[in-house]
Protein backbone atom coordinates (compact mmCIF):
# COMPACT_ATOMS: atom_id res chain seq x y z
CA UNK A 1 0.00 0.00 0.00
CA UNK A 2 1.28 3.46 -0.89
CA UNK A 3 2.33 5.66 1.98
CA UNK A 4 0.05 8.67 2.57
CA UNK A 5 1.36 12.12 1.77
CA UNK A 6 2.68 14.09 4.77
CA UNK A 7 -0.47 16.18 5.18
CA UNK A 8 -2.71 13.10 5.24
CA UNK A 9 -0.38 11.31 7.66
CA UNK A 10 -0.35 14.34 9.95
CA UNK A 11 -4.15 14.58 9.92
CA UNK A 12 -4.35 10.91 10.91
CA UNK A 13 -2.20 11.69 13.93
CA UNK A 14 -4.20 14.80 14.82
CA UNK A 15 -7.49 12.88 14.71
CA UNK A 16 -6.16 9.80 16.48
CA UNK A 17 -8.31 10.59 19.52
CA UNK A 18 -11.41 10.11 17.37
CA UNK A 19 -10.44 6.58 16.37
CA UNK A 20 -9.46 5.82 19.96
CA UNK A 21 -12.86 6.90 21.25
CA UNK A 22 -14.64 4.71 18.70
CA UNK A 23 -12.67 1.69 19.93
CA UNK A 24 -13.28 2.60 23.57
CA UNK A 25 -17.05 2.84 23.06
CA UNK A 26 -16.98 -0.51 21.25
CA UNK A 27 -15.31 -1.99 24.33
CA UNK A 28 -17.84 -0.45 26.73
CA UNK A 29 -20.76 -1.73 24.66
CA UNK A 30 -19.27 -5.22 24.54
CA UNK A 31 -19.58 -5.39 20.75
CA UNK A 32 -16.78 -7.94 20.35
CA UNK A 33 -18.53 -10.35 22.72
CA UNK A 34 -21.84 -9.86 20.92
CA UNK A 35 -20.15 -10.71 17.62
CA UNK A 36 -18.16 -13.66 18.95
CA UNK A 37 -20.62 -16.25 17.64
CA UNK A 38 -20.99 -14.76 14.18
CA UNK A 39 -22.22 -11.79 12.12
CA UNK A 40 -25.17 -9.71 13.29
CA UNK A 41 -27.02 -6.72 11.91
CA UNK A 42 -26.92 -3.30 13.51
CA UNK A 43 -30.50 -3.48 14.78
CA UNK A 44 -29.87 -6.76 16.61
CA UNK A 45 -26.62 -5.49 18.05
CA UNK A 46 -28.28 -2.30 19.21
CA UNK A 47 -31.02 -4.22 21.01
CA UNK A 48 -28.44 -6.42 22.74
CA UNK A 49 -26.10 -3.56 23.64
CA UNK A 50 -28.73 -1.05 24.68
CA UNK A 51 -27.85 1.41 21.93
CA UNK A 52 -29.64 3.60 19.38
CA UNK A 53 -29.67 1.46 16.23
CA UNK A 54 -29.01 4.15 13.57
CA UNK A 55 -26.21 5.66 15.64
CA UNK A 56 -24.69 2.27 16.38
CA UNK A 57 -24.72 1.54 12.65
CA UNK A 58 -22.61 4.65 12.11
CA UNK A 59 -20.18 3.53 14.81
CA UNK A 60 -19.95 0.06 13.25
CA UNK A 61 -19.07 1.56 9.86
CA UNK A 62 -16.26 3.54 11.50
CA UNK A 63 -15.05 0.42 13.29
CA UNK A 64 -15.08 -1.43 9.97
CA UNK A 65 -12.83 1.27 8.52
CA UNK A 66 -10.52 0.71 11.49
CA UNK A 67 -10.43 -3.12 11.03
CA UNK A 68 -12.09 -3.71 14.38
CA UNK A 69 -15.17 -5.17 12.71
CA UNK A 70 -15.86 -6.28 9.15
CA UNK A 71 -18.93 -5.37 7.09
CA UNK A 72 -20.36 -8.36 5.24
CA UNK A 73 -21.90 -8.18 1.74
CA UNK A 74 -25.37 -8.57 3.26
CA UNK A 75 -24.81 -5.55 5.55
CA UNK A 76 -24.24 -7.51 8.75
CA UNK A 77 -21.11 -6.99 10.83
CA UNK A 78 -18.55 -9.53 12.04
CA UNK A 79 -15.39 -9.36 14.12
CA UNK A 80 -12.52 -7.86 12.15
CA UNK A 81 -8.76 -8.48 12.42
CA UNK A 82 -8.41 -6.20 15.47
CA UNK A 83 -11.66 -7.15 17.19
CA UNK A 84 -10.64 -10.36 18.94
CA UNK A 85 -8.65 -8.75 21.79
CA UNK A 86 -11.71 -6.62 22.65
CA UNK A 87 -13.56 -9.72 23.84
CA UNK A 88 -13.90 -9.97 27.60
CA UNK A 89 -12.36 -12.79 29.61
CA UNK A 90 -10.53 -14.52 26.77
CA UNK A 91 -6.80 -15.19 26.62
CA UNK A 92 -5.03 -12.05 25.48
CA UNK A 93 -8.02 -9.78 26.10
CA UNK A 94 -7.13 -6.08 26.10
CA UNK A 95 -10.63 -4.86 26.88
CA UNK A 96 -9.79 -3.83 30.48
CA UNK A 97 -6.77 -1.89 29.22
CA UNK A 98 -8.81 -0.14 26.52
CA UNK A 99 -11.39 0.79 29.15
CA UNK A 100 -8.62 2.16 31.37
CA UNK A 101 -7.22 4.33 28.59
CA UNK A 102 -10.78 5.47 27.87
CA UNK A 103 -11.50 6.45 31.47
CA UNK A 104 -12.44 10.11 31.88
CA UNK A 105 -9.48 10.71 34.19
CA UNK A 106 -7.02 9.52 31.56
CA UNK A 107 -8.62 11.70 28.88
CA UNK A 108 -8.48 14.71 31.18
CA UNK A 109 -4.83 13.97 31.93
CA UNK A 110 -3.91 14.00 28.24
CA UNK A 111 -5.86 17.23 27.83
CA UNK A 112 -3.46 18.75 30.36
CA UNK A 113 -0.33 17.79 28.42
CA UNK A 114 0.52 21.37 27.46
CA UNK A 115 0.54 22.40 31.12
CA UNK A 116 2.84 19.52 32.02
CA UNK A 117 5.22 20.30 29.16
CA UNK A 118 5.35 23.99 30.08
CA UNK A 119 5.79 23.48 33.83
CA UNK A 120 6.96 19.91 34.50
CA UNK A 121 4.02 19.42 36.88
CA UNK A 122 2.02 16.23 36.50
CA UNK A 123 -1.58 16.47 35.35
CA UNK A 124 -2.55 14.49 38.43
CA UNK A 125 -1.19 17.19 40.72
CA UNK A 126 -2.44 20.09 38.60
CA UNK A 127 -5.99 18.78 38.14
CA UNK A 128 -6.60 16.84 41.36
CA UNK A 129 -3.93 17.96 43.81
CA UNK A 130 -2.54 14.44 44.24
CA UNK A 131 1.14 13.63 44.47
CA UNK A 132 0.91 10.68 42.08
CA UNK A 133 -1.74 8.67 40.26
CA UNK A 134 -1.39 6.00 42.96
CA UNK A 135 -2.80 8.46 45.47
CA UNK A 136 -5.75 8.91 43.12
CA UNK A 137 -6.33 5.17 42.95
CA UNK A 138 -6.29 4.96 46.75
CA UNK A 139 -8.73 7.88 47.05
CA UNK A 140 -11.04 6.61 44.29
CA UNK A 141 -11.44 2.83 44.71
CA UNK A 142 -13.52 2.49 41.54
CA UNK A 143 -10.75 4.12 39.52
CA UNK A 144 -8.22 1.91 41.28
CA UNK A 145 -10.19 -1.17 40.24
CA UNK A 146 -10.19 -0.03 36.60
CA UNK A 147 -6.45 0.63 36.81
CA UNK A 148 -5.63 -2.76 38.34
CA UNK A 149 -7.76 -4.58 35.77
CA UNK A 150 -6.06 -2.71 32.95
CA UNK A 151 -2.59 -3.45 34.28
CA UNK A 152 -3.45 -7.13 34.66
CA UNK A 153 -4.54 -7.23 31.02
CA UNK A 154 -1.35 -5.50 29.91
CA UNK A 155 0.73 -7.85 32.02
CA UNK A 156 -0.65 -10.90 30.22
CA UNK A 157 1.28 -10.16 27.03
CA UNK A 158 4.41 -9.13 28.90
CA UNK A 159 4.35 -12.20 31.16
CA UNK A 160 4.17 -14.62 28.24
CA UNK A 161 7.08 -12.81 26.58
CA UNK A 162 9.18 -12.91 29.77
CA UNK A 163 8.58 -16.63 30.24
CA UNK A 164 9.55 -17.23 26.64
CA UNK A 165 12.76 -15.21 26.86
CA UNK A 166 14.11 -16.02 30.32
CA UNK A 167 15.17 -19.36 31.83
CA UNK A 168 14.20 -19.23 35.48
CA UNK A 169 16.10 -21.32 38.06
CA UNK A 170 14.71 -24.72 39.00
CA UNK A 171 14.57 -23.99 42.72
CA UNK A 172 14.71 -21.06 45.10
CA UNK A 173 12.64 -18.10 46.27
CA UNK A 174 11.38 -15.44 43.84
CA UNK A 175 10.32 -12.06 45.25
CA UNK A 176 8.19 -9.89 42.94
CA UNK A 177 8.49 -6.32 44.25
CA UNK A 178 5.57 -4.08 43.34
CA UNK A 179 4.00 -7.20 41.86
CA UNK A 180 0.38 -6.04 42.03
CA UNK A 181 -2.11 -8.88 42.29
CA UNK A 182 0.50 -11.54 41.57
CA UNK A 183 -0.09 -12.39 37.91
CA UNK A 184 3.61 -12.49 37.00
CA UNK A 185 4.62 -14.45 40.08
CA UNK A 186 1.82 -16.98 39.59
CA UNK A 187 2.85 -17.55 35.97
CA UNK A 188 6.50 -18.01 36.93
CA UNK A 189 5.62 -20.51 39.67
CA UNK A 190 3.26 -22.48 37.46
CA UNK A 191 5.96 -22.79 34.81
CA UNK A 192 8.62 -23.74 37.39
CA UNK A 193 7.24 -26.21 39.96
CA UNK A 194 10.39 -26.15 42.09
CA UNK A 195 10.20 -22.42 42.85
CA UNK A 196 8.55 -20.62 45.76
CA UNK A 197 7.47 -16.99 45.62
CA UNK A 198 6.46 -13.80 47.42
CA UNK A 199 4.56 -10.92 45.85
CA UNK A 200 5.26 -7.67 47.70
CA UNK A 201 3.12 -4.54 47.34
CA UNK A 202 1.14 -2.01 49.34
CA UNK A 203 -1.02 -3.70 52.00
CA UNK A 204 -4.39 -3.25 50.21
CA UNK A 205 -2.91 -4.59 46.96
CA UNK A 206 -1.24 -7.45 48.82
CA UNK A 207 -4.65 -8.45 50.22
CA UNK A 208 -6.00 -8.77 46.67
CA UNK A 209 -2.87 -10.68 45.65
CA UNK A 210 -3.31 -13.09 48.56
CA UNK A 211 -6.84 -13.90 47.37
CA UNK A 212 -5.68 -14.44 43.80
CA UNK A 213 -2.71 -16.58 44.79
CA UNK A 214 -5.01 -18.70 46.95
CA UNK A 215 -6.99 -19.52 43.84
CA UNK A 216 -9.93 -17.14 44.33
CA UNK A 217 -10.03 -15.99 40.73
CA UNK A 218 -7.75 -18.53 39.16
CA UNK A 219 -4.32 -16.89 39.23
CA UNK A 220 -3.06 -19.09 42.03
CA UNK A 221 -4.71 -22.38 41.21
CA UNK A 222 -2.38 -25.26 41.96
CA UNK A 223 0.21 -23.15 43.80
CA UNK A 224 -0.73 -24.31 47.27
CA UNK A 225 1.72 -22.98 49.87
CA UNK A 226 4.38 -22.11 47.28
CA UNK A 227 3.21 -18.48 47.04
CA UNK A 228 2.36 -15.77 49.53
CA UNK A 229 1.61 -12.05 49.48
CA UNK A 230 3.27 -9.55 51.81
CA UNK A 231 2.32 -5.91 52.28
CA UNK A 232 4.75 -3.10 52.94
CA UNK A 233 6.60 -0.05 51.64
CA UNK A 234 9.05 -0.85 48.84
CA UNK A 235 10.82 2.48 49.32
CA UNK A 236 11.84 1.44 52.84
CA UNK A 237 12.47 -2.31 52.79
CA UNK A 238 11.54 -5.44 50.84
CA UNK A 239 11.41 -9.07 51.99
CA UNK A 240 14.93 -10.52 52.41
CA UNK A 241 16.08 -14.01 51.51
CA UNK A 242 15.13 -14.07 47.86
CA UNK A 243 17.29 -15.84 45.31
CA UNK A 244 15.69 -13.83 42.51
CA UNK A 245 14.02 -10.41 42.74
CA UNK A 246 11.78 -8.96 40.04
CA UNK A 247 10.71 -5.38 39.32
CA UNK A 248 8.29 -5.32 36.38
CA UNK A 249 7.05 -1.93 35.17
CA UNK A 250 7.85 -0.37 38.54
CA UNK A 251 10.81 1.95 38.02
CA UNK A 252 9.22 3.86 35.13
CA UNK A 253 6.49 5.04 37.50
CA UNK A 254 8.98 7.08 39.50
CA UNK A 255 11.50 9.88 39.14
CA UNK A 256 15.14 9.04 39.80
CA UNK A 257 14.96 9.76 43.54
CA UNK A 258 12.19 7.32 44.48
CA UNK A 259 13.26 4.82 41.80
CA UNK A 260 16.71 4.80 43.37
CA UNK A 261 15.16 4.24 46.80
CA UNK A 262 13.38 1.13 45.52
CA UNK A 263 16.60 -0.22 44.03
CA UNK A 264 18.52 0.44 47.23
CA UNK A 265 15.87 -1.40 49.25
CA UNK A 266 16.14 -4.38 46.91
CA UNK A 267 19.94 -4.24 47.01
CA UNK A 268 19.85 -4.29 50.83
CA UNK A 269 17.67 -7.42 50.77
CA UNK A 270 19.82 -9.31 48.24
CA UNK A 271 22.25 -12.02 49.28
CA UNK A 272 25.60 -12.02 47.42
CA UNK A 273 24.43 -14.66 44.92
CA UNK A 274 20.95 -13.20 44.36
CA UNK A 275 19.88 -11.67 41.06
CA UNK A 276 17.50 -8.86 40.15
CA UNK A 277 15.42 -8.77 36.97
CA UNK A 278 14.21 -5.31 35.96
CA UNK A 279 11.54 -5.66 33.26
CA UNK A 280 10.97 -2.36 31.48
CA UNK A 281 10.84 -0.74 28.07
CA UNK A 282 14.13 0.79 26.94
CA UNK A 283 14.02 4.29 25.50
CA UNK A 284 16.32 4.48 22.45
CA UNK A 285 19.08 7.06 22.37
CA UNK A 286 17.68 8.44 19.13
CA UNK A 287 13.99 8.43 18.35
CA UNK A 288 12.21 7.13 15.27
CA UNK A 289 8.74 5.80 14.34
CA UNK A 290 9.59 2.38 15.76
CA UNK A 291 9.76 3.95 19.25
CA UNK A 292 6.16 5.20 19.19
CA UNK A 293 4.89 3.02 22.06
CA UNK A 294 7.71 3.80 24.48
CA UNK A 295 7.63 7.51 23.59
CA UNK A 296 3.91 7.78 24.31
CA UNK A 297 4.35 5.75 27.50
CA UNK A 298 6.98 8.28 28.56
CA UNK A 299 4.46 11.10 28.14
CA UNK A 300 1.92 9.07 30.11
CA UNK A 301 4.42 8.91 32.97
CA UNK A 302 4.92 12.67 32.73
CA UNK A 303 1.17 13.17 33.11
CA UNK A 304 0.27 10.50 35.63
CA UNK A 305 3.20 9.62 37.89
CA UNK A 306 6.13 11.97 37.42
CA UNK A 307 8.22 9.00 36.31
CA UNK A 308 9.88 8.33 32.97
CA UNK A 309 10.94 5.70 30.48
CA UNK A 310 14.73 5.44 30.49
CA UNK A 311 17.63 4.90 28.13
CA UNK A 312 20.38 2.38 28.77
CA UNK A 313 22.62 5.10 30.13
CA UNK A 314 19.92 6.31 32.51
CA UNK A 315 19.27 2.79 33.81
CA UNK A 316 23.00 2.19 34.24
CA UNK A 317 23.32 5.34 36.34
CA UNK A 318 20.40 4.25 38.55
CA UNK A 319 21.85 0.77 39.04
CA UNK A 320 25.35 1.96 39.86
CA UNK A 321 24.07 4.53 42.36
CA UNK A 322 22.13 1.75 44.12
CA UNK A 323 25.11 -0.60 44.34
CA UNK A 324 24.03 -2.89 41.51
CA UNK A 325 25.97 -4.24 38.53
CA UNK A 326 24.11 -4.60 35.22
CA UNK A 327 25.06 -7.99 33.78
CA UNK A 328 23.08 -8.36 30.56
CA UNK A 329 19.95 -7.39 28.66
CA UNK A 330 17.52 -9.94 27.21
CA UNK A 331 14.95 -8.61 24.72
CA UNK A 332 11.41 -9.99 24.61
CA UNK A 333 8.82 -10.19 21.85
CA UNK A 334 6.71 -7.30 23.21
CA UNK A 335 9.16 -4.41 23.34
CA UNK A 336 10.02 -4.95 26.99
CA UNK A 337 13.55 -5.95 27.98
CA UNK A 338 14.81 -7.99 30.91
CA UNK A 339 17.73 -6.23 32.63
CA UNK A 340 19.65 -8.67 34.82
CA UNK A 341 21.58 -7.22 37.76
CA UNK A 342 23.63 -8.48 40.70
CA UNK A 343 24.96 -6.86 43.85
CA UNK A 344 28.08 -4.86 43.05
Amino acid sequence: MDQPDPATALLRLATGHEAAQAVIVAARLGLADLLAEGPRDAAGLAAAAGAHAPSLHRLLRALAALDVVREEPDGRFALGPLGGPLRDGVAGSLRPLVELFGHEEFWRSWGDLEHSVRTGETAVRHLWGAETSFDRYAAEPALGHVFNAGMTALSGRTIAAVLGAWRFPATGLVVDVGGGEGALLAAVLRANPGLRGVVFDLPPVAEAAAAALAGQGGAGQGLGTRAEAVGGDMFAAVPPGGDLYMLKSVLHDWADGPAGAVLRAVRAAMAPAARLLVIERLMPDRMGPEARMVALADLRMLLRTGGRERTRAEFRALFEAAGLRWLRTVPTATGYAILECEAA
